[in-house]
């Protein structure tokens, strides 16, 4: 799980780096911010959906995500693999105001272990 301090500190480096950048780079700035929590999350809160299901992840998974034209909706996909062995992808997306910082990334999210559905969940984390 993400540290409270860890994912505040980031926010606060990104608001120091957008003190000279222009309105443009600010809203990169903050939209690459919010993917980066959204991922971190969803790959702690990822693991823990597989593992309810009875999928233990062999190590983390590994999760990118992305935005197109901001950050209302973000787009995620981890991948990994179970100590059994099954490949575990959990895909989804995040929706605006998602992401509470070291909590729960709020959207829509469907976990699959060698393709078959494991689950599907409409938020991902401990404030859920």
């Amino acid at each position: 799980m993400i540290g409270r301090v860890t994912v505040v500190s980031a926010v606060v480096l990104l608001g120091f780096a957008g003190i000279s950048c222009t309105e443009d780079q600010r809203g990169d700035l903050v939209d690459q911010g919010t993917e980066a929590v959204v991922r971190n999350i969803a790959a702690a809160a990822g693991a823990g959906a597989f593992e309810r299901e009875s999928f233990e992840v062999d190590g983390t998974l590994d999760c990118e995500a992305s935005s197109s034209g901001g950050a209302e909706r973000i787009e995620v996909r981890c991948t990994g693999s179970s100590t059994e062995g099954e490949e575990l992808v959990l895909e989804g997306e995040a929706t605006t105001g998602s992401a509470e910082i070291g909590n729960a990334v709020r959207g829509s999210f469907v976990g699959t272990a060698d393709g078959d559905e494991v689950f599907q969940e409409e938020c991902l984390g401990d404030g859920c």
